[in-house]
């Protein structure tokens, strides 16, 4: 696939995104080897891509300086115990005790033995 292709599909990508979703970041690589960190994806518009710096600067570049537009993957969201894993379920039990207002020790102290006289 040559270059080209690759920035098409980038392009194509780009113009698909919804703007509801939260943005998602993205770096672009220009061919003289700057690179500029984007909270957002940049937007081709009249054959230059125009966005927004880390710094909160508007940049506008032409189609022919950029060398790449690499989106970056977002963290996905932490989620709980799994259900299905039964090495979880002392996790899951105490998760639905909190979720409950049951809050528990988890090993409560011992009981203290009666002294001998």
């Amino acid at each position: 696939m040559t270059m080209r292709a690759g920035l098409l599909l980038v392009l194509l990508a780009l113009r698909g995104a919804a703007p509801a979703t939260p943005a998602t970041p993205a770096v672009i690589r220009t061919k003289d080897g700057t690179i500029y960190q984007l909270p957002a994806p940049p937007r081709l518009s009249n054959g230059r891509f125009v966005f927004t710096g880390s710094d909160g600067r508007v940049y506008s570049l032409g189609e022919a300086e950029v060398d790449e537009v690499r989106l970056l993957p977002t963290a996905p969201e932490p989620s709980g115990p799994d259900r299905q894993d039964s090495h979880q379920l002392g996790a899951i039990a105490r998760q639905e005790r909190n979720q409950k207002g049951k809050h528990t020790l988890l090993a409560p102290a011992p009981t203290p033995r009666p002294k001998k006289f």
